[in-house]
Protein backbone atom coordinates (compact mmCIF):
# COMPACT_ATOMS: atom_id res chain seq x y z
CA UNK A 1 0.00 0.00 0.00
CA UNK A 2 1.56 2.96 -1.13
CA UNK A 3 0.34 6.54 1.03
CA UNK A 4 0.69 9.86 -0.67
CA UNK A 5 1.90 13.36 1.27
CA UNK A 6 2.03 16.54 -0.09
CA UNK A 7 4.14 18.05 1.79
CA UNK A 8 4.08 22.01 2.71
CA UNK A 9 6.86 23.13 5.49
CA UNK A 10 7.26 22.41 9.02
CA UNK A 11 7.82 19.52 11.14
CA UNK A 12 4.27 17.97 10.61
CA UNK A 13 5.25 15.98 6.90
CA UNK A 14 8.32 14.28 8.54
CA UNK A 15 6.38 13.28 11.98
CA UNK A 16 3.80 11.96 9.39
CA UNK A 17 6.28 9.94 7.22
CA UNK A 18 7.28 8.81 10.43
CA UNK A 19 4.20 7.02 11.57
CA UNK A 20 3.90 5.29 8.39
CA UNK A 21 6.86 4.15 7.78
CA UNK A 22 6.38 2.51 11.05
CA UNK A 23 3.27 1.11 9.44
CA UNK A 24 5.59 -0.49 6.41
CA UNK A 25 3.82 1.42 3.84
CA UNK A 26 5.60 2.64 0.93
CA UNK A 27 5.37 7.09 1.12
CA UNK A 28 5.32 8.95 -2.30
CA UNK A 29 6.15 12.97 -0.99
CA UNK A 30 5.40 15.65 -3.33
CA UNK A 31 7.51 19.06 -1.08
CA UNK A 32 5.05 21.85 -2.60
CA UNK A 33 7.41 24.59 -0.53
CA UNK A 34 10.91 25.24 -1.01
CA UNK A 35 11.84 24.43 2.44
CA UNK A 36 10.52 21.11 3.28
CA UNK A 37 11.98 19.44 6.08
CA UNK A 38 15.82 18.62 5.32
CA UNK A 39 15.52 14.76 6.59
CA UNK A 40 12.25 13.87 4.74
CA UNK A 41 13.41 12.18 1.72
CA UNK A 42 15.22 9.96 3.98
CA UNK A 43 11.93 7.99 4.56
CA UNK A 44 9.87 7.99 1.49
CA UNK A 45 10.05 5.89 -1.96
CA UNK A 46 9.49 8.57 -3.99
CA UNK A 47 10.60 12.65 -3.51
CA UNK A 48 9.37 14.82 -6.21
CA UNK A 49 9.49 18.71 -5.41
CA UNK A 50 6.23 20.41 -7.37
CA UNK A 51 5.06 23.79 -6.95
CA UNK A 52 2.18 24.23 -5.75
CA UNK A 53 0.88 25.83 -8.63
CA UNK A 54 1.18 22.91 -10.97
CA UNK A 55 -1.80 20.88 -9.49
CA UNK A 56 -2.32 19.49 -12.76
CA UNK A 57 1.26 17.82 -12.08
CA UNK A 58 0.79 16.97 -8.45
CA UNK A 59 -2.08 14.96 -9.40
CA UNK A 60 -0.60 12.93 -12.30
CA UNK A 61 2.43 11.97 -10.02
CA UNK A 62 0.34 10.90 -7.19
CA UNK A 63 -1.94 8.64 -9.53
CA UNK A 64 1.16 7.44 -12.07
CA UNK A 65 2.32 5.98 -8.55
CA UNK A 66 -0.64 4.51 -8.26
CA UNK A 67 -1.09 5.55 -4.20
CA UNK A 68 -4.34 4.31 -2.08
CA UNK A 69 -4.39 7.66 -0.06
CA UNK A 70 -3.00 11.41 0.09
CA UNK A 71 -2.48 13.35 3.27
CA UNK A 72 -2.06 17.38 2.25
CA UNK A 73 -0.28 18.64 5.32
CA UNK A 74 2.26 21.00 6.67
CA UNK A 75 2.93 25.06 6.55
CA UNK A 76 1.38 26.41 3.06
CA UNK A 77 0.68 30.41 3.92
CA UNK A 78 -2.21 32.07 2.28
CA UNK A 79 0.01 35.07 1.44
CA UNK A 80 1.13 33.45 -1.58
CA UNK A 81 -2.05 34.07 -3.72
CA UNK A 82 -1.50 37.37 -3.84
CA UNK A 83 2.08 36.86 -4.91
CA UNK A 84 3.26 36.22 -8.57
CA UNK A 85 3.01 32.89 -9.64
CA UNK A 86 2.79 30.44 -12.24
CA UNK A 87 -0.32 28.65 -12.18
CA UNK A 88 -1.66 25.75 -14.28
CA UNK A 89 -4.76 25.17 -15.80
CA UNK A 90 -5.56 23.30 -13.13
CA UNK A 91 -5.07 25.56 -10.15
CA UNK A 92 -6.29 28.49 -12.49
CA UNK A 93 -9.96 26.43 -12.55
CA UNK A 94 -9.65 25.92 -8.51
CA UNK A 95 -9.43 29.55 -8.18
CA UNK A 96 -12.22 30.20 -10.57
CA UNK A 97 -14.66 28.59 -8.61
CA UNK A 98 -13.65 30.26 -5.45
CA UNK A 99 -16.51 32.57 -3.82
CA UNK A 100 -14.03 33.80 -1.74
CA UNK A 101 -10.75 33.20 -0.52
CA UNK A 102 -11.73 31.96 2.82
CA UNK A 103 -9.84 28.89 3.88
CA UNK A 104 -13.38 26.99 3.91
CA UNK A 105 -13.34 27.57 0.13
CA UNK A 106 -9.92 27.02 -1.12
CA UNK A 107 -10.56 23.67 0.87
CA UNK A 108 -13.10 22.44 -0.69
CA UNK A 109 -12.04 23.28 -4.11
CA UNK A 110 -8.91 21.57 -4.00
CA UNK A 111 -10.78 18.55 -2.92
CA UNK A 112 -13.47 18.82 -5.46
CA UNK A 113 -9.99 18.76 -7.38
CA UNK A 114 -8.49 15.55 -6.20
CA UNK A 115 -11.88 13.59 -5.79
CA UNK A 116 -12.65 14.35 -9.30
CA UNK A 117 -9.00 12.54 -10.31
CA UNK A 118 -10.33 9.63 -8.04
CA UNK A 119 -7.35 10.65 -5.32
CA UNK A 120 -8.72 10.01 -1.97
CA UNK A 121 -7.66 12.67 0.75
CA UNK A 122 -7.65 11.54 3.88
CA UNK A 123 -8.17 13.41 7.80
CA UNK A 124 -4.33 14.23 8.94
CA UNK A 125 -5.13 12.71 12.15
CA UNK A 126 -5.72 9.42 10.39
CA UNK A 127 -1.80 8.37 11.51
CA UNK A 128 -1.10 11.46 13.85
CA UNK A 129 -3.26 10.19 16.77
CA UNK A 130 0.67 10.36 18.73
CA UNK A 131 -0.30 14.03 18.57
CA UNK A 132 -3.71 14.58 20.04
CA UNK A 133 -2.67 15.51 23.79
CA UNK A 134 -4.71 14.20 26.36
CA UNK A 135 -7.64 16.50 27.79
CA UNK A 136 -6.65 18.43 30.92
CA UNK A 137 -3.96 20.56 32.38
CA UNK A 138 -0.46 19.44 30.48
CA UNK A 139 1.82 21.71 32.65
CA UNK A 140 2.63 21.94 35.94
CA UNK A 141 0.91 25.36 37.21
CA UNK A 142 -2.89 25.50 37.06
CA UNK A 143 -4.88 28.47 35.64
CA UNK A 144 -5.96 31.04 38.53
CA UNK A 145 -9.57 31.29 38.25
CA UNK A 146 -9.24 34.97 36.02
CA UNK A 147 -7.08 32.58 33.69
CA UNK A 148 -10.17 29.99 33.27
CA UNK A 149 -12.24 32.82 32.33
CA UNK A 150 -9.97 33.74 29.83
CA UNK A 151 -9.64 30.61 28.66
CA UNK A 152 -13.49 30.12 27.81
CA UNK A 153 -14.17 33.28 26.73
CA UNK A 154 -10.94 33.35 24.36
CA UNK A 155 -12.01 30.12 23.13
CA UNK A 156 -15.85 30.95 22.23
CA UNK A 157 -14.42 33.93 20.73
CA UNK A 158 -11.25 31.66 18.58
CA UNK A 159 -14.69 29.74 17.41
CA UNK A 160 -16.50 32.94 16.07
CA UNK A 161 -13.66 34.35 13.97
CA UNK A 162 -12.41 30.28 12.89
CA UNK A 163 -16.60 29.88 12.05
CA UNK A 164 -15.68 33.30 9.90
CA UNK A 165 -13.01 31.86 8.19
CA UNK A 166 -10.77 34.62 9.63
CA UNK A 167 -8.64 32.60 11.75
CA UNK A 168 -7.97 30.05 14.55
CA UNK A 169 -6.29 31.80 17.38
CA UNK A 170 -7.64 35.25 19.83
CA UNK A 171 -5.26 36.32 22.62
CA UNK A 172 -7.14 37.73 25.47
CA UNK A 173 -6.81 39.70 28.67
CA UNK A 174 -9.20 40.29 31.55
CA UNK A 175 -11.57 38.91 29.20
CA UNK A 176 -11.21 41.66 26.76
CA UNK A 177 -9.58 40.53 22.88
CA UNK A 178 -5.98 41.60 22.32
CA UNK A 179 -5.40 40.35 19.00
CA UNK A 180 -6.93 38.70 16.43
CA UNK A 181 -5.18 35.88 14.28
CA UNK A 182 -5.91 36.56 10.36
CA UNK A 183 -3.33 35.54 7.11
CA UNK A 184 -0.51 36.43 9.61
CA UNK A 185 -0.47 33.32 11.59
CA UNK A 186 -0.65 32.51 15.28
CA UNK A 187 2.80 33.71 15.90
CA UNK A 188 2.60 36.67 14.53
CA UNK A 189 -0.60 36.87 16.37
CA UNK A 190 0.82 36.33 19.80
CA UNK A 191 4.07 39.03 19.00
CA UNK A 192 1.65 41.61 17.82
CA UNK A 193 -0.14 40.78 21.49
CA UNK A 194 3.23 40.89 23.37
CA UNK A 195 3.04 44.22 22.15
CA UNK A 196 -0.40 45.31 23.00
CA UNK A 197 -0.34 45.24 26.20
CA UNK A 198 2.58 43.72 29.16
CA UNK A 199 2.16 39.97 28.90
CA UNK A 200 0.01 37.38 31.32
CA UNK A 201 -2.40 36.86 28.86
CA UNK A 202 -4.25 33.63 27.29
CA UNK A 203 -3.94 32.23 24.12
CA UNK A 204 -6.95 30.57 22.89
CA UNK A 205 -6.92 28.29 19.46
CA UNK A 206 -9.99 26.65 17.76
CA UNK A 207 -11.00 24.97 15.23
CA UNK A 208 -14.44 25.73 12.91
CA UNK A 209 -17.78 23.47 13.67
CA UNK A 210 -17.25 22.34 10.28
CA UNK A 211 -13.34 21.84 10.25
CA UNK A 212 -12.14 19.77 7.12
CA UNK A 213 -9.06 17.85 8.83
CA UNK A 214 -8.03 16.84 5.76
CA UNK A 215 -6.31 20.54 5.09
CA UNK A 216 -5.95 21.50 8.38
CA UNK A 217 -5.83 20.55 12.15
CA UNK A 218 -4.80 23.72 14.76
CA UNK A 219 -1.15 22.76 15.64
CA UNK A 220 1.23 24.12 18.56
CA UNK A 221 4.54 23.12 19.45
CA UNK A 222 8.24 24.06 20.67
CA UNK A 223 8.16 27.08 18.42
CA UNK A 224 4.95 28.14 19.47
CA UNK A 225 6.00 28.10 23.44
CA UNK A 226 9.52 30.47 22.32
CA UNK A 227 7.17 32.59 20.75
CA UNK A 228 4.77 32.74 24.18
CA UNK A 229 7.93 32.98 26.11
CA UNK A 230 8.97 36.06 24.35
CA UNK A 231 6.20 37.77 24.05
CA UNK A 232 5.42 36.97 27.86
CA UNK A 233 2.21 34.74 27.73
CA UNK A 234 0.84 33.07 30.88
CA UNK A 235 -1.65 30.32 29.47
CA UNK A 236 -1.95 28.82 25.80
CA UNK A 237 -5.55 26.98 25.31
CA UNK A 238 -5.93 24.15 22.80
CA UNK A 239 -8.93 21.91 21.80
CA UNK A 240 -9.21 17.92 23.16
CA UNK A 241 -9.59 15.89 19.87
CA UNK A 242 -9.40 18.34 17.43
CA UNK A 243 -5.65 20.07 17.39
CA UNK A 244 -2.24 18.47 17.59
CA UNK A 245 1.10 19.16 19.96
CA UNK A 246 4.06 18.60 18.24
CA UNK A 247 7.09 17.14 20.59
CA UNK A 248 4.84 17.24 23.38
CA UNK A 249 7.47 16.45 25.88
CA UNK A 250 10.05 19.46 24.83
CA UNK A 251 7.17 21.58 24.70
CA UNK A 252 6.31 20.76 27.89
CA UNK A 253 9.52 21.08 29.33
CA UNK A 254 9.78 24.86 27.79
CA UNK A 255 7.13 25.57 29.27
CA UNK A 256 7.04 24.89 32.64
CA UNK A 257 10.18 26.55 33.18
CA UNK A 258 8.97 29.61 31.60
CA UNK A 259 5.71 29.07 34.34
CA UNK A 260 3.21 28.96 31.36
CA UNK A 261 0.28 26.66 31.19
CA UNK A 262 -0.68 24.34 28.08
CA UNK A 263 -4.52 24.05 28.68
CA UNK A 264 -6.22 21.07 26.32
CA UNK A 265 -10.19 21.69 26.58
Amino acid sequence: MKVGIIAGSGRLPFILAQEIKKLGKEIVCIGITKDPEENLKSLVSEFHHISIGRVKKIIKTLKESNVSETVIIGKVSKKLLFKPMQFDTSAIRILSKLKNKSDLSLFKAIADEFESNELNLIDQRTYLGCLLPSKGVLTKREPSKSEWQDIEYGMSMAKEIAKLGIGQTVVVKEQAVIAVEAIDGTDETIRRAGKLCDGGFVVTKASTPNQDFRFDVPTIGPDTIDVLIDSKASVIAIEYGKSFLIEPELSIQKANEAKIIIAVV
